[in-house]
């Protein structure tokens, strides 16, 4: 094990932080009670209601496709285009190329969420946020979730985002998307705390952060702009709460320690740092943006966008009526849902989790760091178990008490069309590090390790952001 000993609060951290985030963590709200949270997450879905209908995506009103291109567009070069990706990668000495339709969205994204003290609890600002795609009509948004050419446009709140002058800067750290999804989109994640009074409008509420995580564990209820944001909160550190540290279950306690600086880990942090500066470096991938119409295995047909062979994805035109509002726009619909896993172990009394050196084609920096698996399992049904990706079979056949925690998130509600994942740490016991087998690399890290990598830039992707703030919501309710 290699020692991590190290001041207790990162630099340029306000040292009284975390454990004002752990009393947020397990403290009711007193600001919004419990029993109201849910009904005013289901009266945002009344006052506003509703349905989406599909159309061809050439009868799409502001919305084009290239005749030369093929690139599908809004007329006002505005929200984003669906264009093509080309990916060639070499694995193993073989050489695997592919294409396949990715968004180009260039505007860099503010998501931020504000932050102010209730008698001695902070609280978060959340918005009741109803998006075409979410499969209950709404999830708990973030305060602000706006692009730069938006900007003008009145969005509620976003001043104290982008001029936070006289007020806290929690965190503040560009982010990327899903690269598998995004060809280089980034979003500024950003928390603030101010001490101004501040006007709550209609589908906003100040909810403490159990109360986020509460509804967190519930699934469905919580949409990943909020959990890439919140996951940046200084939880980990000094003075946060030492959770089930003696209560005799040994994952819990396990759980505390791998939260806390200076506990021993597996490697050190500047060695996990190298590990990542190598994939990128040595990872052999090109990849480039092409004409959607040389994307060759896929085409359009009765309206839609789809690949030529297997139903991964398509791509159709939605007719959204929300409220008193109408539009149309392109939005994608996933095959299935998907599995996102960290595996967790206990090592000489403190828990690591397994991830990964990910590369995807839209990422900014070749490979972030990812889950231990992400995939699509129903794409293996048919198939014999040495053809699954590394630790599906694990999970099929563990111990349902080995599964610590799962829920469901939706991606993207603007852009994908009830497109969900489900999220799970499962407890292990292998002794699993190195090469992937063509799936990437791995190694044994921390949670405080993650949390201290989230503080800057693309290192954790977004699948690996959300598994985070599920161990900090376990660490909180432990």
């Amino acid at each position: 094990m290699e020692s991590t000993a190290q001041s207790s609060v990162p630099p340029g951290t306000d040292p009284s932080m975390p454990a004002r985030i752990a009393v947020s963590a397990s403290s009711p709200g007193n600001r919004t009670p419990d029993g109201e949270v849910r009904a005013w997450l289901s009266a945002a879905v009344e006052r506003t209601p509703l349905q989406v209908k599909e159309v061809p995506l050439d009868t799409l009103d502001g919305w084009r496709a290239d005749p030369d291109t093929g690139a599908i567009s809004h007329r006002d070069g505005g929200f984003f285009t669906v264009e093509a990706m080309e990916k060639h990668a070499t694995v193993h000495g073989s050489i695997s190329h592919t294409n396949y339709p990715i968004i180009v969205q260039p505007d860099m994204g503010t998501l931020g969420i504000l932050m102010k003290d209730f008698d001695g609890v902070p609280h978060l600002l959340m918005q009741a946020k109803v998006e075409p795609g979410n499969r209950a009509g709404v999830q708990l948004g973030p305060t602000v979730q706006a692009t730069w050419s938006n900007r003008d446009a009145k969005i509620p709140y976003l001043e104290f985002f982008t001029e936070p002058d006289g007020h806290r800067v929690v965190a503040d750290v560009r982010q990327s998307e899903q690269g598998s999804w995004f060809f280089r989109k980034r979003n500024r994640n950003v928390i603030v705390e101010t001490v101004e009074d501040v006007e709550v409008l209609d589908g906003y509420r100040w909810l403490s952060l159990k109360q986020v995580y509460d509804l967190l564990a519930e699934g469905g209820r919580v949409n990943t702009n909020a959990c890439s944001v919140l996951s940046c909160l200084p939880f980990c550190g000094a003075g946060a709460r030492r959770a089930g540290t003696n209560d005799g279950d040994a994952f819990r306690s396990a759980l505390a320690r791998s939260c806390e600086p200076g506990q021993p880990s597996a490697h050190s942090t500047t060695e996990i740092l190298s590990w990542l500066s190598r994939a990128r470096t040595y990872g052999d991938m090109n990849v480039e943006r092409i004409n959607l119409n040389d994307a060759d295995m896929w085409h359009v047909s009765e309206g839609r966008l789809s690949h030529r062979q297997f139903k991964f994805f398509d791509i159709f035109g939605a007719d959204v009526t929300l409220g008193d509002d109408r539009w149309t726009q392109p939005m994608i619909r996933t095959a299935a849902d998907g599995l996102v896993v960290f595996l967790a172990k206990n090592i000489d009394g403190v828990l690591h989790v397994l991830v990964n050196s990910v590369f995807e084609g839209g990422y900014v920096d070749v490979a972030e760091f990812g889950p231990s698996l992400q995939c699509i399992p129903s794409f293996y049904d048919a198939l014999p178990p040495d053809s699954y990706p590394r630790f599906l079979q694990e999970l099929k056949e563990a111990d349902p008490r080995r599964i610590r925690f799962e829920t469901e998130l939706t991606d993207q509600a603007d852009i994908f069309h009830e497109a969900g994942s489900r999220y799970v740490i499962l407890e292990t016991e292998l002794d699993v590090e190195g090469s992937g087998d063509g799936y990437g690399d791995f190694r044994w890290v921390t949670v405080h390790q993650l949390a201290e990598l989230n503080r800057h830039s693309y290192y954790l992707n977004q699948q690996a952001r959300n598994l985070l703030l599920c161990l900090q919501s376990m660490y909180a309710g432990a």
